[in-house]
């Protein structure tokens, strides 16, 4: 594979394939139909940094991607000798800052280095290497392409970058020191030539004119600065030393009444008034008279437009519109002269409000700028927690200054206003700094901001007056030259280091740093990217992390203000939590912080010794080790210098190892220690942290290996404080852990060499060559010694079972101790072989997978519903004694199988949610083990499975209870994923090879499909061969509400989901014997509506047999010789409408010869009560609701039936209330031809005239007599075709319709003749169901606009609105408790008025993927198919359920009475997949 070269800005296509590694876009095709999640690219990274992926849909006219990620790909850090390399790990390093211009001559850096080496570190971080300017900071470059020449040997010598080179180098093959340097992007020293040479690199009053009115200002502090320190104020109370508030109080009526009056700031934004108006004069005598009056509401139209040059009443208006505006008719004028005079006034008097109006707002950021220059003086000069600086002079001026002035000297303050104008504005260039709390760190603050102030301007800026911003532009061809001097400075630094820190990084425009940093990693393609960032949010800090590819961003232990902070800090930069899950590719990626290196101090900190105490360097070190994350500290920092070596100021050099420097001084052995012991940790895995405050002082902190179990534990005692001089041992509780102590990896504590070893330290005095520290503290160490050596600890443990105790005797302030403790003896097997079987359960290979693959494919469907779910109903019904796993403090599971346990841990592993109750519930005993295992003993298919976890679970009772969870998760996880695995294959190809959606809608499939006793089907005619089980496999409506019993088994939910549920999973012999089980108790020409095991099924319903009978039709064409299902024998319960029930073989009948009867009974016509009509059978139905009737209309053909005081479709809500007076009411009636049975009839109609013309069927036709005797037959073509004459006639609503009841047009009703007629017309969810069962009674475009009118008014995010938002009887809120009075939604009356059921949605987007190829929209639609899909592909993997629910509330808010998965839902919209997959929708 030819490998191209990386180029940002140039974007190549990825080559896509599906799970099976089968690619689907090619160079010719780059789009793909993305249908689902299952699918890869694969990507060879041979470049660290960040990638960014970006996908665009189709046609799509975005400039900008439709949306993107970023990709990181770490470097590698190389060190030793060439071919005896080793990789410092990212979590192993350990880097020490130095600043170079105090490395002095580079023939003494060798010796200077090498503390570092010594001191345990393995990375070196470099400040600039490069010429500094005047000031000498160590961040302010003259020269970004010379080294600094106070580096050569010699004085007076020269030094290349190949003499740095050298050095490093050597660091790097023989000491295994890797290095990063700085590269500062925003600036440069004000004493750079090449600016000089090319200003306009800068922003300057030339190259940004927005800046002049900030520069003016910047001009008139310095003359007050100047007149302050020359003692020129001093009689208005402003002496030359400012210390006292009274002092600030009068420097600020100065500049308010004085200084900035002399230069008028707001004048740059304003107009000049009289030239506008004269002008005006001018132009309006030559106009025509105007035709309009003035018109005041238009004056506001007129705004200035800022001059781009700011230039002194430069501002302009747009003199045509003002023209338009005020040369008008004025009423109190009555000449023309009077009238120009009143539009001048008119006109005048707009723009002094203007310009009143802009003196405002600039004279407000004047103040707001003034408070914030007194508040730096009051820092300085007054407060005592400040540097209290008293001179004022060049080093120490009293107003910061923000722009380069040396064009400026000995000028007055109007010849400088006429410079900034002239060429020499570009010589007045504007300082950087630091913004306090900026809005926006993603945008340049020196860029010209909205609207009048910036940052300049306002004095927010905290500037470093010895440097000044490089302004790049967007793009190298704004800036040439410097693009080109940056890039050369950028990738110098890359070849000789193995890594950059961003400097101020954001503060540096972040298009700039990302172009640089590719032509760094051009010629360093390892190269490690540190970077500081103070943007105070996490989401910012990854948009640089993102940008940039940074490694690794710098975080301050510093900024910790006491121990438990501290300890915070130690947990929230890396590491996850001891005893955390396994990664599971299938779940979410946990959320995790950008990685950081956690440094003790930075350079830019003041000591500790100045912030906290000298005590506390030691214990807030070993903290930082211990954090899983790189680390770092500040040279200085060990040799217990006690201040801030300061990058500007501080001029002596380091001191060489072994002159001032070795292992005595300060904590440098301590730290050495520490450092080999956090780069131990990194590289041998002990990955997992966790942080225990003991006491207000005390932090211990654990480092866990989740493979071996060993734990480093390390307590350290801070001293945020000084400590009583003589302070003795803190009192703590004692060190608790499960395993045993292998040693005590060091003891380590720091005293003074006094008879107080806690006394504060002396007056420091600094060395006035080198760099010193403290030198009378004494530095304690023990290294790798027994419990009996130990000074800290007793030394003799306590042994509680498997906890050891280790007491303190001698834990002092500033004290340290680290100990290595590992698993018992008898528990390491154990662990051991939990590691084998996670293993191979990951990797999916070896002898522990083999045998568990084995005894899983044994298990047929209903062994997989037991072992996979089963809710808590289902599983009292079995008789066993058991129920639904009940979590202390969480409640019962959902499933009892191990899909109730999943679906809990695939929410709380990826972010490591180890406190929540079932983890506390595995930790606290065996029951949840045993549980699992256990339930499954009772079924015969799963008792081997049962075994093989009660096996694999014995380990886990047998190691320490806090890793538990974590081998649980991932043992649970494995089984569950063979289970799974193997329901695949035990179904057809479109599920087995599918994608992820339709494989996860067939497992949910699982979910209803179980044998429950007390809902069985009833016994099968001994002729049905193969003869079922004893106890048939039920389909359940919904679960948990309709799951055992009566409720169980409804005739028309069963129907409706029997093709998605059965049919599509291959369960056909099952599917056979429900079918046969339903037909059974026929009666009245109908099938139950609950079937309550042929017992006492209940007859009051009038759709299911149509669904029925439409299943046989599917099942026909569908099963494997399906057409023999007709002949089977059915064993009649009630062979006739009065008898008594008939057991099994008394009275056989073929499956034909039944439903010829349905339909002769409908076709004759049929009034019936139902048998034991009353409370009995029904609580809340009147007496009338129990007549039922059914019938075909004689001139339309369509099926009929009902009556107002019943419900015989779906829409089956019977009124309940009382108090709400709707009680027996039903909520939707439905009576007449329902839109949806009259499409099911067409679809029975045509298989039965079908069957017939192939010779399967001897019925024909149908015959009934009238009340004469007179005798009609049809034939079933001539019954289909009288419904497919009439049906658009008398279901469409044209636009012509003109009815009151027509409130919708282009729609089909919802039924035809009902009793209320209104409710013809109502706009419901129900005709989709016809256009998918017999589309062919559609015209096609009719159908279409009926569709659309659905997506607009009914369509939800994941059901559909059972009735019309602009109806008036809409409620879209079921509440099946409410107790209200109002009768429309008490009891959920309301069921089916509005709320959004989710199994009508599978038949209306059928029934759009049908109409939409025959009027030429499929390519659309399917893409607007899977679009909708997309809430439920989520619902799916969401839910606990792992199902669809019913119905949803309003705009798919969750309803509290739904069933969380409904059998329906799931059988529907896998036929919508399934069509996809039939049309090619879904490659």
């Amino acid at each position: 594979m030819r490998v191209k070269k990386f180029v940002r800005t140039e974007y190549r296509i990825l080559d896509w394939h599906a799970r099976n590694g089968k690619p689907f876009t090619t160079n010719l095709n780059k789009y793909a139909h993305i249908v689902d999640t299952d699918i890869f690219s694969e990507v060879k990274m041979n470049l660290s940094g960040t990638f960014r992926f970006w996908f665009q849909y189709k046609g799509s006219t975005r400039a900008e991607p439709d949306g993107a990620l970023y990709v990181q790909v770490e470097p590698t850090l190389h060190v030793g000798p060439p071919g005896a390399q080793k990789i410092i790990p990212l979590n192993s390093v350990r880097c020490q800052t130095v600043l170079t211009k105090l490395l002095g001559p580079i023939n003494t850096w060798e010796a200077k280095l090498r503390v570092a080496k010594e001191s345990g570190y393995n990375v070196i971080h470099f400040t600039p290497i490069q010429e500094l300017g005047g000031s000498r900071s160590a961040y302010s470059l003259r020269d970004q392409l010379k080294v600094n020449q106070h580096f050569a040997a010699k004085k007076g010598g020269t030094i290349g970058f190949d003499d740095v080179e050298k050095v490093i180098k050597k660091c790097r093959q023989e000491w295994g020191l890797a290095s990063i340097c700085d590269i500062v992007l925003n600036h440069t020293a004000n004493e750079s030539d090449w600016v000089r040479e090319h200003p306009d690199v800068t922003y300057s009053c030339a190259t940004s004119p927005y800046l002049r009115p900030a520069f003016l200002l910047d001009a008139v502090l310095a003359k007050c600065g100047e007149d302050v320190a020359a003692g020129a104020l001093e009689h208005v109370g402003v002496p030359t030393v400012i210390e006292r508030e009274d002092h600030l109080q009068a420097l600020k009526y100065q500049l308010h009444h004085v200084y900035l009056p002399k230069v008028n700031i707001y004048e740059l934004f304003q107009c000049n008034v009289i030239n506008y108006v004269n002008e005006f004069m001018v132009l309006v005598r030559k106009l025509a008279p105007p035709k309009h009056v003035a018109d005041q509401t238009r004056f506001s139209e007129i705004q200035l437009i800022t001059d781009s040059q700011y230039r002194r009443l430069g501002a302009k208006i747009n003199l045509n519109l003002a023209l338009e505006i005020f040369n008008a008719f004025h009423s109190d004028c009555f000449d023309e002269e009077s009238r120009f005079r009143k539009c001048a006034e008119t006109l005048r008097q707009r723009l002094e409000t203007l310009n009143e109006e802009v003196r405002s707002e600039v004279q407000g950021y004047l103040g707001y700028a003034i408070e914030n220059c007194l508040a730096g003086i009051r820092y300085e000069r007054v407060q005592e927690d400040g540097p209290m600086v008293r001179e004022i002079s060049e080093k120490h001026p009293l107003f910061m200054q923000y722009f380069t002035q040396i064009k400026a000297f000995g000028k007055s303050l109007n010849e400088i206003e006429q410079d900034m104008y002239d060429e020499l504005g570009s010589y007045f260039q504007a300082h950087n700094g630091w913004v306090m709390g900026y809005s926006d760190p993603l945008r340049d603050f020196a860029e010209e901001q909205p609207g009048r102030g910036n940052v300049y301007l306002k004095r927010e800026l905290i500037a470093w007056g010895d440097s000044v911003k490089l302004r790049y532009g967007k793009k190298p061809e704004d800036s040439p030259y410097l693009w080109q001097h940056m890039t050369e400075y950028v990738v110098t630094t890359a070849k000789i280091f193995d890594g950059v820190r961003l400097d101020n990084c954001h503060s540096t425009p972040i298009h700039v740093a990302e172009y640089l940093l590719d032509a760094a990693r051009a010629i360093n393609q390892d190269l490690y990217v540190v970077a500081e960032l103070f943007t105070n949010s996490d989401a910012t800090d990854n948009v640089f992390v993102n940008r940039l590819g940074i490694t690794s961003l710098i975080r301050e232990a510093l900024s910790a203000w006491d121990s438990h902070e501290e300890g915070r800090l130690v947990y929230r930069y890396g590491g996850e939590p001891v005893g955390a899950f396994y990664v599971n590719p299938k779940r979410d990626l946990a959320p995790s912080v950008a990685h950081a290196l956690f440094m003790d101090q930075t350079h830019d900190n003041p000591s500790p010794v100045e912030k906290r105490s000298i005590y506390d360097l030691l214990p807030s070190a070993a903290l930082v080790a211990m954090a899983c994350c790189a680390t770092g500290s500040n040279r200085g920092y060990d040799e217990l210098v006690p201040h801030h070596i300061h990058v500007v100021e501080e001029k002596r050099q380091y001191q060489e190892w072994g002159k001032g420097v070795d292992f005595k001084s300060g904590i440098i052995a301590a730290k050495r220690a520490l450092n080999l012991l956090h780069g131990q940790l990194a590289e041998e895995g002990f990955s997992q942290v966790y942080v225990d405050q003991m006491d207000s002082n005390i932090v211990a902190v654990t480092r866990h290996s989740p493979t071996t179990h060993e734990s480093v534990i390390l307590i350290a005692h801070t001293a945020f404080g000084y400590p009583h001089p003589n302070a003795g041992p803190t009192g703590v509780r004692s060190l608790r852990f499960e395993g045993t102590l292998d040693e005590i990896i060091l003891e380590a504590d720091i005293t003074m060499k006094s008879d107080k070893p806690y006394d504060r330290p002396g007056p420091f005095k600094k060395d006035p060559i080198y760099i010193n520290g403290f030198s009378q503290f004494q530095l304690n160490l023990r290294e790798h010694i027994p419990l009996n050596k130990s000074q800290i600890f007793r030394s003799t443990p306590q042994i509680d079972g498997n906890i050891t105790q280790l007491d303190f005797e001698h834990l002092y302030p500033g004290s340290v101790v680290a100990v290595r403790v590992s698993l018992h003896n008898p528990t390491k097997p154990h662990a051991e072989y939990l590691q084998t079987v996670v293993t191979a359960l990951q990797n999916e290979e070896g002898s522990v997978y083999d045998e568990l693959r084995e005894i899983i494919s044994k298990l047929d469907l209903v062994d997989l519903n037991r072992a996979l779910f089963t809710c808590d109903e289902e599983e009292r019904d079995q008789g066993y004694g058991g129920a639904a796993y009940d979590i202390p403090n969480y409640g019962r599971i959902v499933y009892c199988g191990l899909q109730g346990f999943i679906s809990i841990l695939t929410e709380i592993s990826p972010r490591n949610d180890l406190g929540h109750p079932l983890c506390n519930n595995l930790r606290d005993g065996n029951w949840m083990l045993d549980y699992i295992a256990d339930r499954l003993v009772h079924r015969e298919g799963t008792k081997v499975l049962s075994k093989w976890l009660k096996t694999t679970f014995e380990p886990l009772k047998n190691i320490p209870r806090y890793i538990i969870p974590c081998y649980f998760d991932a043992i649970l996880s494995g089984v569950y994923e063979a289970l799974v695995r193997h329901t695949y294959q035990l179904m057809p190809e479109f599920i087995r090879d599918g994608h992820n959606f339709p494989q996860t809608l067939a497992l949910a499939t699982l979910q209803f499909l179980s044998v429950c006793k007390s809902a069985n089907l009833p016994p099968l005619s001994p002729a049905v061969k193969p003869q079922p089980p004893k106890i048939c496999v039920t389909l359940s409506a919904g679960l948990p509400h309709f799951s055992t019993g009566y409720m169980r088994c409804w005739g028309r939910d069963t129907f409706i989901a029997l093709r998605g549920l059965m049919y599509l999973t291959g369960r056909f012999q099952e599917a056979r014997y429900i079918i046969l089980g339903f037909g059974q108790c026929l009666r009245h020409g109908l099938i139950p509506n609950l079937l309550d095991n042929g017992i006492k099924p209940r007859f009051n319903c009038r759709d299911a047999v149509w669904w029925w009978l439409n299943s046989i039709k599917q099942y026909v064409s569908e099963a494997p010789r399906g057409q023999d299902i007709l002949n089977d024998y059915v064993s009649r319960i009630f062979p006739y409408d009065d008898s008594e029930p008939h057991g099994p073989g008394k009275f056989d009948q073929k499956l034909i010869d039944v439903m010829q009867e349905a339909l002769q009974v409908h076709f004759q016509g049929l009034q019936y009560r139902e048998r034991n009509a009353g409370y009995e059978i029904d609580a809340h139905m009147t007496d009338q609701g129990f007549n039922n009737n059914i019938g075909v209309h004689p001139e339309t053909g369509f099926v009929f039936g009902g009556n107002i005081a019943n419900c015989g479709t779906w829409m089956d809500k019977m009124g309940s209330s009382e108090k709400a007076g709707n009680r027996g009411r039903p909520a939707t009636p439905r009576d007449g031809s329902a839109v949806e049975l009259v499409g099911l009839q067409m679809s029975v109609l045509r298989f039965m005239q079908v069957l017939s013309e192939k010779g399967l069927s001897e019925y024909k036709s149908v015959e009934r007599k009238g009340p004469k005797g007179e005798q009609t037959s049809w034939t079933y073509k001539q019954w289909a075709d009288r419904i497919q004459n009439n049906f658009e006639k008398y279901f469409f609503v044209t636009e012509a319709e003109t009815g009151m009841r027509a409130n919708k047009k282009n729609i089909y009703k919802d039924c035809y003749g009902a009793s209320q007629g209104w409710t013809d017309y109502q706009l419901r969810c129900n005709f989709p169901i016809a256009m998918v069962v017999a589309p062919e009674l559609f015209n096609a475009q009719n159908a279409w606009k009926a569709l659309e009118q659905a997506r607009k008014h009914l369509l939800g995010p994941l059901g559909m609105k059972t009735l019309d938002p602009d109806d008036w009887n809409y409620r879209p809120n079921y509440d099946n408790s409410n107790d209200a009075d109002d009768c429309t939604v008490a009891h959920g009356f309301n069921y089916h008025q509005g709320p959004e059921w989710v199994w009508p949605i599978g038949f209306y987007l059928r029934a759009r993927l049908i109409f939409a190829k025959k009027c030429g929209y499929l390519d659309a639609t399917i893409a607007d198919t899977w679009s909708i899909l997309r809430a439920h592909f989520k619902e799916l993997h969401t839910s606990h359920w792992r199902g669809l629910p019913e119905l949803t509330n309003d705009n798919g808010a969750y309803c509290n009475d739904s069933c969380r998965t409904q059998a329906w839902s799931v059988a529907t919209v896998l036929e919508v997949l399934d069509d996809l997959h039939a049309i090619g929708g879904d490659v």
